[in-house]
């Protein structure tokens, strides 16, 4: 947090688009906001009816945009590191694709680990598409996008794996 010591006061916008602070954790901050939606989806979100779910996933899309807009201005850097809000989204949209999948406890959480290493590779390599949209795409809407395009990449590898696993 040293680097941003020029809003260390609290800012709603840094407070949402690091999605409660999460993003000023030192080491990979994109990594600490995967982690933490990964925790919010064990120990919650999966119990969601599977509109909520999506209707969440689309709040979390548009605060993101606005927010992550406001921080980008607010910090003076294009995509800052602190702004994990689109990591949050990205890995709670790749596990919207085995919502309606009823599994154990046990390979739920096995499951969900899998969608957050898949979501984190993807984001990380950014394979075509997702980096066009990274580089070409300002603002808030690019940095809310590229996440939301590792997501698909990410949820159809995990279906894909799941099919083949378990056969659904």
């Amino acid at each position: 947090m040293d680097k941003f010591k020029g809003f260390s006061n609290f800012n709603i916008s840094i407070f949402i688009s690091s999605f409660f602070y999460v993003g000023f954790f030192p080491y990979g901050p994109g990594t600490a906001g995967s982690v933490a939606a990964f925790l919010l989806y064990i120990l919650f979100i999966r119990f969601l009816n599977p509109l909520y779910y999506i209707a969440l996933c689309l709040f979390i899309f548009i605060l993101g945009v606005y927010f992550s807009s406001k921080a980008e201005k607010i910090s003076g850097i294009a995509d800052p590191p602190f702004v994990v809000i689109d990591e949050v989204l990205g890995y709670l949209a790749t596990m919207a694709g085995i919502l309606w999948v009823h599994f154990s406890a046990f390979n739920a959480v096995l499951y969900a680990m899998l969608g957050l290493i898949l979501f984190r590779f993807f984001d990380i390599l950014k394979p075509f598409p997702i980096g066009i949209i990274d580089k070409k795409v300002p603002g808030g809407f690019g940095i809310m996008l590229d996440d939301l395009a590792a997501a698909v990449f990410s949820l159809i590898v995990l279906r894909f794996i799941i099919v083949v696993i378990a056969g659904f």
